[in-house]
């Protein structure tokens, strides 16, 4: 087997091209850097603007469910997505999503699962002047489809969660009953 030696001259020159290439390609982590997360403050400030936008939004899929129409069971937790805008302007997506259920005339829980996650996105920008969140675009709807195996897997979940839910209401209702009977049993003489 011959061995191949690259000659000096064209290995200097590679490396010699490879160095600047390398410095010019390079990232400046200190100028892109995102923060990674709100603050207290401006989170709790965010969160009371958001609610108060978000209430209509709520009510809307209320109806909808009460009407028999496909809706979507918005949790009440949001998601901030923080980013950097012009000017190290801070710009918050919030996202605030739940699972698309088909009501089920007569039945009381959910209903059917469709597959889909829904999402409304709000998008802010903090105001540095003021220190006030200003909406930048309206409200808009993001939907992710994750077909019809989990609309089965999401509608047997939601059926146990309403199980379990029962449950625990029952065996409060009747810690309640128990302690309330104790009580009286207390507060009356007994025969002596």
């Amino acid at each position: 087997m011959k061995l191949r030696l690259i000659p000096t001259g064209i290995a200097i020159a590679a490396v010699g091209l490879w160095l600047p290439l390398r410095a010019a390609f390079a990232f400046d982590a200190s100028y892109h850097r995102e923060p990674k997360d709100l603050s207290p403050s401006l989170a709790a400030k965010l969160t009371q603007q958001v609610s108060d936008e978000a209430e209509p939004y709520l009510g809307q899929e209320d109806e909808k469910k009460s009407s028999g129409e496909t809706y979507v069971d918005l949790q009440s937790k949001y998601e901030y997505l923080p980013n950097s805008g012009p000017d190290g302007q801070m710009i918050v997506s919030v996202k605030l999503g739940g699972a698309e259920y088909q009501p089920i005339k007569g039945d009381a829980g959910k209903g059917k699962a469709t597959g889909r996650l829904k999402y409304l996105v709000f998008s802010y920008a903090l105001d540095n002047r003021n220190g006030k969140w200003v909406e930048t675009a309206k409200p808009k709807w993001e939907t992710q489809d994750l077909g019809a195996a989990a609309a089965k897997k999401m509608t047997a979940s939601a059926q146990r969660a309403e199980k379990r839910k029962a449950a625990i209401l029952a065996r409060q209702a009747a810690l309640k009953a128990a302690a309330e009977k104790t009580q009286q049993s207390v507060n009356q003489p007994g025969d002596q």
